[in-house]
C-alpha cells in the first residue's frame, strides 16, 4: 500500500542516533584526565607533607593506573592517545628515577648570584626553570676548605670558580650536558666526578655538588 503525503501534512522522521564514539565523553579522555587529577594530588599531599611521596614514585602509580586502564578497555579497540599517553609517563618516569633531582626547587627565570666572600655562600642555591649562574671569581678570604651545592630543574646552571683554588666537582645531568673544566659528557643519567689540575697540592679547596634535571651544566675557571 502506497501512503500519499497531503498538503499541509507533517510527515514524522525518525530520530537521528549519534554515533557511539560521539555519545558523551570518551574513556580515554576520561582516564588521561583521572591520571592527570591524581598526579595532582598525590603531590599536593608530598608537598603538604601529608605523605611522603618522590616525583618518581607519583609517575609510576599515574603509569600502572593507566596500564590497567588499557589491559580493561583492551577489547574496545587500541585507544592509540591511551597508550601515547601512558608510555610518556613511563619515560618520564624513568627519566626521573635516573636524575639526581627528587623535583623542582626554586623560581623561574635567569638568576645571577655573585659571592665575595665565604660566609656568603648559601647551603644551596636552586632554581626550577631558567639560568642560574654562579660566580665566585672574586672570593678574595677564601682559606681552607668551603662547599657549594647548586640544582636547576630545567635549564642550565653555570658556576665560575677562581684559578688559585683547587676544586672538585660531582657533577649530575638527568638528560642533558655536563661540561667541567672544558671536558663534556652528554647523554641520559650523566654522574661524573672532576678535579681540578693540581688539586692534591692545593691548601685552599672548593667542593661543588651541582645538578641539573634537565638541561646543562658548566664550571669554568674563565
Amino acid at each position: 500500500m502506497t501512503v500519499t503525503e497531503k498538503p499541509g501534512e507533517r510527515t514524522e522522521q525518525a530520530p537521528s542516533r549519534l554515533p557511539p564514539e560521539s555519545r558523551g565523553t570518551p574513556t580515554p579522555q576520561l582516564v588521561a584526565g583521572g591520571v592527570m587529577i591524581l598526579i595532582g594530588l598525590l603531590w599536593l599531599l608530598e608537598r603538604t607533607g601529608a605523605v611522603d611521596f618522590t616525583v618518581t614514585a607519583v609517575l609510576a602509580i599515574a603509569t600502572m593506573v593507566v596500564g590497567i586502564s588499557l589491559m580493561a578497555l583492551a577489547r574496545r579497540g587500541a585507544h592509540t592517545g591511551l597508550i601515547i599517553f601512558g608510555t610518556t609517563l613511563g619515560l618520564v618516569a624513568l627519566l626521573t628515577a635516573a636524575a639526581p633531582l627528587e623535583g623542582f626547587q626554586g623560581g623561574v627565570g635567569d638568576r645571577l648570584v655573585e659571592i665575595t666572600t665565604v660566609s656568603d655562600i648559601e647551603p644551596d642555591y636552586n632554581l626550577s626553570m631558567g639560568k642560574l649562574t654562579i660566580d665566585l671569581t672574586e672570593l678574595a678570604d677564601f682559606q681552607g676548605e668551603a662547599t657549594l651545592n647548586a640544582s636547576v630543574g630545567m635549564g642550565e646552571l653555570i658556576v665560575r670558580v677562581p684559578q688559585n683554588v683547587g676544586v672538585e666537582v660531582a657533577a649530575r645531568s638527568g638528560a642533558g650536558e655536563v661540561e667541567v673544566f672544558g671536558q663534556r659528557v652528554d647523554g641520559m643519567g650523566v654522574d661524573e666526578t672532576y678535579r681540578s689540575p693540581g688539586f692534591e697540592d692545593m691548601e685552599d679547596t672548593l667542593f661543588l655538588d651541582i645538578a641539573v634535571f634537565l638541561g646543562r651544566v658548566e664550571v669554568t675557571n674563565e
